[in-house]
């Protein structure tokens, strides 16, 4: 792994709006070869140089959002042997283009706008909307933890629609990829 470039130090320490002498306090690296590092007139060993980027990347990492900090809290799901039908009102009522399906406790499949459309243009039989939601839903959502830091719930985004959030195997809240645009418009991240 490479150390950003030094003239970084004080960008971050500036960021944090932190003195000097209240780095050097908190990384123990002297306060004047803090200034000369600043000052591009030394530089440092990479004991020092490591002190310092370790600092600030504890600092981020503290202050990076996590998963409770951006999901949703109401989780809107159907089980699996409700109808198509109901699903379908359910999005429409609640403007989503999709639902986990829960039931007693675990996520066994996610139904979407997608997956009936699918379905209505593949199926040979009878009413797709009379069919149970179980014979149409789709994978999943993932699940994460309270916890998660937003770089990974946006990795995770890169390849579902959505994803269940949990406390101590409990499902308490969803985040979709709209939630994740809310939070980056409004730098919760």
């Amino acid at each position: 792994m490479m150390l950003p470039e030094l003239s970084e130090i004080k960008h971050q320490r500036k960021k944090l709006d932190l003195t000097q002498t209240e780095l050097a306090k908190e990384t123990r690296v002297s306060q004047s070869l803090i200034a000369k590092i600043e000052a591009g007139s030394i530089v440092p060993s990479y004991s020092n140089a490591k002190k310092l980027f370790d600092f600030f990347e504890t600092i981020k990492k503290k202050h990076e959002a996590k998963a409770s900090e951006f999901m949703i809290y109401k989780v809107l799901s159907v089980k699996p042997d409700s109808t198509v039908k109901s699903a379908i009102k359910a999005m429409e009522k609640y403007s989503v283009s999709q639902l986990p399906v829960i039931e007693e406790g675990k996520n066994l499949g996610t139904i979407s706008e997608k997956n009936v459309l699918e379905e209505i243009n593949n199926s040979e039989e009878g009413n797709v909307l009379e069919k149970k939601v179980s014979e149409v839903m789709g994978e999943a959502m993932p699940q994460i933890t309270e916890n998660t830091p937003f770089d990974v719930v946006s990795s995770i985004m890169g390849h579902s629609s959505g994803v269940l959030v949990t406390k101590h195997g409990k499902i308490i809240g969803i985040i979709t990829k709209a939630d994740l645009l809310k939070s980056v418009v409004s730098n919760k991240h």
